[in-house]
């Protein structure tokens, strides 16, 4: 779904969210959300 909505294939979303995963020191999806709100990166 994602990579539909930005045009992009699955495998360069998996890519990319491995690099945020790494940047954010996290293993999945739940922490790197937990992180990026705790560091005010994204907001709800």
């Amino acid at each position: 779904e994602i990579g539909k909505t930005l045009h992009i294939s699955t495998a360069t979303v998996k890519t990319h969210l491995i690099h945020i995963y790494a940047k954010l020191g996290v293993d999945d999806r739940t922490a790197a959300v937990t992180v990026a709100l705790e560091r005010r990166i994204i907001t709800l």
